[in-house]
């Protein structure tokens, strides 16, 4: 049994918190405990220290400082620790603390982002370079994994992990005599809600569609709140709140069948810098055989494959539009048969991702 522990601050890896580098972490971490292994968060930057039992083999340590989070790591002798996001100021200090620990533990890194600024960007990617690590360098996306290749020996392309009750055959798929229409996720501008309630509010004349937001909200972004009370005050859309800090058991079975009975799935990303380089939930509704109408940004063409439903970035809300309009059953069912075929190719199934994980670490 490996005792493997997932380290960083707290607004990155809260395992009740949904999100792109939340869901990646927590499924990982799922899938490793269903095997035996013993599985640690330390989370720093809690409002109190407490620990969390979920669970036979996943413990949560909330430390309130990031020292006492380096004591805990040091004192319970974990054979990894993967390294989520630690604060620039705690940067040094972690490097000097994995040195230390260097002929005990191995230290692994998961690469989650594309910086939109190439300063940032290089800043980002080439850190791992300067303060190195003596184990994994994840990379969630191919360029990502292109990019750190080049200098880094010990770099792994590790696509975000789905669970099995996402994953459906083309004959598995509800029908429905309406063509529906979703969009899930943060509803907040680089995630493109604007395009969307746009989008919607044309297309919700037509008894054709079917249009539902499942929306979540930062509530501390006032721009995000201002949108999420609009949403709740209208009746052209249907709108149904989910509750971001609030991950149960049950949640995935609540997105699965979300996307279960979805038709087209829309992400109109602003930028795809808003999410992790391989966004969580494109992957999702591929594996729920949803025709997913997104924006070519980063290696999403290189994910979803040869389609005619990546949308030029300019002219998106338009182009969208008139191919919605234009779409029929038959092209819902080609697509549903295309991807299908597509998933089985990547392979990202949950248990398939963790297997990947675990042999990387164990080299």
């Amino acid at each position: 049994m490996k005792r493997i522990a997932f380290f960083g601050f707290k607004n990155a890896i809260d395992y009740y918190q949904i999100g792109g580098t939340e869901n990646y972490v927590r499924r990982i971490a799922l899938n490793l405990s269903e095997r035996g292994e013993a599985i640690s968060y330390i989370i720093y930057g809690a409002n109190q220290s407490k620990t969390v039992i979920v669970g036979e083999n996943i413990t949560l340590n909330y430390c309130v400082s990031f020292e006492q989070a380096l004591k805990t790591i040091e004192e319970q002798g974990f054979d990894d620790v993967v390294c989520v996001y630690v604060l620039p100021k705690n940067r040094l200090r972690f490097f000097s603390f994995r040195n230390k620990l260097k002929g005990i533990t191995k230290f692994h890194f998961i690469f989650f982002n594309w910086p939109d600024f190439t300063v940032k960007r290089w800043m980002y990617l080439n850190e791992a370079r300067l303060l190195p690590y003596n184990g994994k360098l994840f990379c969630v996306s191919k360029r990502l994994y292109e990019y750190v290749s080049r200098w880094a020996k010990n770099a792994v392309l590790l696509l975000p992990p789905v669970p099995e009750e996402f994953f459906l055959k083309p004959e598995e798929k509800p029908v429905s005599s309406k063509i529906r229409i979703t969009f899930l996720g943060r509803i907040d501008t680089g995630k493109g809600i604007g395009t969307v309630i746009e989008l919607f509010d044309q297309l919700a004349k037509s008894d054709r569609f079917q249009c539902n937001i499942y929306g979540m909200h930062i509530k501390d972004d006032p721009k995000a709140r201002a949108i999420h009370e609009w949403l709740r005050n209208q009746d052209v859309i249907r709108y149904v709140e989910v509750n971001r800090d609030a991950y149960t058991l049950q949640t995935n079975a609540f997105v699965a069948n979300v996307l279960e009975n979805t038709d087209i799935f829309l992400q109109p990303y602003a930028k795809l810098s808003s999410t992790i380089d391989t966004p969580v939930l494109i992957l999702e509704a591929m594996a729920s055989l949803c025709l997913v109408i997104t924006k070519p940004f980063g290696n999403i063409p290189d994910i979803y494959g040869g389609s005619n439903y990546l949308m030029s970035c300019d002219n998106y809300a338009r182009e969208t539009l008139r191919l919605i309009k234009n779409i029929s059953k038959d092209d819902l069912v080609e697509e549903r048969d295309r991807l299908y075929d597509r998933n089985q190719k990547l392979d990202f199934k949950a248990t398939s991702i963790t297997e990947r994980f675990i042999n990387a670490i164990s080299q």
